[in-house]
C-alpha cells in the first residue's frame, strides 16, 4: 500500500520537475495507459485478443466533445462525461455478449470482428459529417471547467489513470480475476465448474470498453479535438503493441508500455527522420528479448522481495443446496452422430440410487461420448436423458453441472498457470457464488469440510502459493479430482481416475471414491478399463459396444455373460 501511496503522489508531483509541454504530452499518454489497461485484461489476463479498442475510445471522444460544446461549463457535463464512458463500456458488453453466444468464439474470429468495427466506426466517423465533424473532426471543444492549463489537465489525467488501475487490481484481486485468468488456460473446466464463460468474457469486454472510454472522455476536453483517426485501427494497433512491449501479463505492464513508447515517440519524431523503424526495432527486440515485457524485468525483484501471502482465517462456504442425496438419472434410447459417424446409438441405461457404478468396454464403444452427451457437450438427435426428472436437452453445458453433476477427465485438467490454492477456490465457487459475490475477494478465503477432508489425506492440496504447473501427474490427477468433490455434486462423472497412479496413489483414490460415495451420498459413474479396480469399486457394471448398452449387472454377472465374452475381454494394467 505504501509502494502505491508513493507512485500516485510521484504522478501528481511530476509536472512540476518536467514542465508544461512534458506535463501535456504525459497526460495524453496516460490516457492512452487506460485505454491498453484493457487490453491487458483482455489479451493477458483473460486470453482474447481485441483490435478494436480504438472504437470504445473514439466513441467515448465523440460523445464527451458533443457534450462539452452544447453544455460548456454546465454541471451537467459531471453526469454526461462519465456517461460518455459508460456508453462505450456498455457497448462493448453487448458487442461481447453476441460474439461470444457460440462457442469457442473467442481466439481470430473474435479479433477481426473488433478490427472490422474499428474500420466500420471510421467510415461512420468520416462521414456523417453533421454530427462528428466528417474528416476535419470536432473542433473547438472547450476543455474542463476551471481546468485550462496544462498542469491541470495533467493532474484529471494522473488522478484518472491511478483510479482506473487500482480498479482494474481490485477486480484482478476479486474470484471474477480469478475466473479470467482459469478462462484463459483452461475454459472447458471453467464451464464444467458451471461458469458461463461467455457473459465472463463479454463483462471482460465490457470493462475493457469501459476503459477505453474513461480515456476517450478525457481526451477531448485535454485536446480540445476529435478526429476519425481515434476510432480507426491506428489507434487500436498502437495499444495493442504499447500492451505487448509493456508486459501484457502484468498490470501495470500496458502502462509502462504505452508511457515509454509514448514519450520515445514523441522525442524522436521531430528529431530522428526514420523514427517509425526505429519504435519498429524496439518492438521487435523487445518481443524477442523479453516475452513477458518490459515489466517482466522486474519479476525476479518481486519474487525476491514482493509480499508473501498471509494465512487467513477460513470462512465456511455455504453449503449447495442440492449437495447430498442420490441422484436419479434416466437416458433412453439417445442416438448421437458426428458427421457421418455414430457414435451412440440407441443407448438407454438408467441409475436410481446412490452407488459406484462403472462403465467398461471396448475403445470406441461410446464411454467418454456417453459423459460428453450428460455434460452438454454432444447434444442428441434422439432420445431423452434426464437428471432427477429434468431433461437434460437444450440446456447449456454450465447449467447442467449446476443441477448438481461433477466431471472429472482421464487427462488431467486443471488450471497450470494458477496456484493450487486459486484451483481450489474455482471448484468452491462453483454453484455456490452469485454474480454479485464474484466481486467479493473475501471469497478467496472459502473453505469446507470437504476441503478439509481432502487436506488430510492429500497435504499438498495445504501448499496454497505452488503452482499447478509445478505437479506431478499423478499430484494432478488428485487436484482434479479432489476439485470436482469440491463442487459436492451428487452425480459425479470420473473418466479413468487412476491412470497414471501409483499403486499407493490408486488406493487412495479408491478410498476417497468410496468416501464420497459412502459418505457423501453421491452417485458416482466411473470409467475404467482395469477390471482389478472394477472389481473393488463397481456396485454395478454396465457393459457398451458400438454406442448401446450391450449388458449390465454385478461384477459377477457380467463376468459370467457370454454376450460380454465375446466382445469385451477384461485386461489389467
Amino acid at each position: 500500500m505504501r509502494a502505491a501511496s508513493a507512485a500516485v503522489l510521484t504522478l501528481l508531483l511530476l509536472p512540476f520537475a518536467v514542465g508544461d509541454f512534458w506535463a501535456y504530452q504525459l497526460g495524453l499518454l496516460y490516457l492512452y495507459a487506460i485505454a491498453a489497461l484493457g487490453i491487458g485484461l483482455c489479451w493477458g489476463r483473460t486470453g482474447f485478443l481485441p483490435l478494436g479498442q480504438g472504437t470504445f475510445f473514439g466513441l467515448a471522444a465523440y460523445l464527451s466533445g458533443l457534450a462539452l460544446i452544447e453544455l460548456d461549463g454546465s454541471l451537467w457535463l459531471l453526469v454526461l462525461l462519465p456517461l460518455a464512458a459508460c456508453a462505450s463500456g456498455l457497448l462493448a458488453f453487448l458487442i461481447g455478449v453476441l460474439v461470444f453466444r457460440r462457442r469457442g468464439e473467442s481466439g481470430p474470429y473474435f479479433s477481426m470482428i473488433t478490427l472490422a468495427l474499428s474500420l466500420l466506426a471510421y467510415q461512420v466517423a468520416n462521414n456523417w459529417e453533421s454530427v462528428t465533424g466528417g474528416f476535419n473532426g470536432l473542433k473547438g471543444i472547450p476543455g474542463l471547467p476551471g481546468l485550462d492549463s496544462y498542469t491541470a489537465a495533467y493532474e484529471v489525467a494522473a488522478v484518472a489513470l491511478a483510479a482506473s488501475a487500482f480498479g482494474v487490481a481490485w477486480l484482478y484481486r476479486a474470484p471474477l480475476g480469478v475466473l479470467w485468468a482459469a478462462l484463459a488456460h483452461n475454459e472447458r473446466r471453467v464451464v464444467l465448474f458451471g461458469f458461463d464463460a461467455n457473459r465472463l468474457k463479454a463483462v471482460a469486454f465490457g470493462v475493457s470498453g469501459l476503459l477505453a472510454g474513461i480515456g476517450g472522455a478525457l481526451y477531448a476536453p485535454q485536446q480540445g479535438l476529435v478526429t476519425p483517426q481515434l476510432c480507426g485501427f491506428g489507434l487500436s494497433a498502437d495499444l495493442v503493441i504499447w500492451a505487448a512491449v509493456g508486459g501484457r501479463f502484468r498490470l501495470l505492464g500496458p502502462v509502462l508500455g504505452a508511457v515509454l513508447v509514448g514519450a520515445l515517440t514523441s522525442g524522436l519524431r521531430d528529431r530522428f527522420q526514420f523514427w517509425e523503424i526505429g519504435i519498429a526495432i524496439v518492438f521487435i527486440a523487445v518481443v524477442l528479448l523479453f516475452p513477458q515485457g518490459l515489466i517482466g524485468v522486474f519479476a525476479p525483484l518481486e519474487r525476491r522481495f514482493g509480499r508473501r501471502p498471509v494465512a487467513a482465517a477460513g470462512i465456511a462456504a455455504p453449503a449447495r443446496a442440492d449437495a447430498g442425496g442420490a441422484a436419479r438419472l434416466l437416458v433412453e434410447g439417445v442416438r448421437v452422430r458426428v458427421g457421418e459417424v455414430t457414435i451412440l446409438d440407441g443407448l438407454s441405461l438408467a441409475l436410481e440410487r446412490a452407488g459406484i457404478y462403472c462403465v467398461i468396454g471396448p475403445n470406441g464403444a461410446g464411454k467418454t461420448s456417453t459423459f460428453n452427451m450428460l455434460s452438454g457437450e454432444l447434444a442428441p438427435q434422439a432420445g431423452t436423458a434426464s437428471f432427477d426428472g429434468r431433461p437434460l436437452a437444450r440446456l447449456a453445458t454450465h447449467r447442467i453441472v449446476r443441477l448438481g453433476i461433477g466431471r472429472k477427465f482421464q487427462i488431467p485438467s486443471v488450471f497450470p498457470a494458477l496456484s493450487i490454492a486459486d484451483n481450489i477456490r474455482v471448484a468452491l465457487w462453483s454453484a455456490r457464488a452469485s454474480w454479485l459475490d464474484l466481486l467479493r475477494p473475501r471469497l478467496r478465503r472459502w473453505s469446507s469440510p470437504v476441503l478439509h477432508e481432502l487436506a488430510g489425506r492429500y497435504p499438498f492440496l495445504a501448499d496454497a502459493g505452488r503452482s499447478a504447473a509445478e505437479l506431478s501427474h499423478g499430484e494432478r490427477q488428485i487436484l482434479e479430482l479432489s476439485m470436482a468433490l469440491l463442487g459436492e455434486p451428487r452425480l459425479l462423472l470420473l473418466d479413468e481416475p487412476c491412470a497414471g497412479l501409483s499403486p499407493q496413489e490408486t488406493a487412495q483414490v479408491i478410498d476417497v471414491i468410496r468416501w464420497a460415495s459412502e459418505r457423501r451420498g453421491a452417485t458416482v459413474v466411473v470409467i475404467e478399463h482395469d477390471m482389478s479396480l472394477v472389481r473393488k469399486l463397481a456396485d454395478r457394471v454396465f457393459v457398451l459396444h458400438n454406442g448401446s448398452l450391450l449388458a449390465e449387472g454385478t461384477v459377477a454377472e457380467i463376468q459370467a455373460n457370454a454376450a460380454v465374452k465375446a466382445i469385451y475381454v477384461g485386461a489389467e494394467k
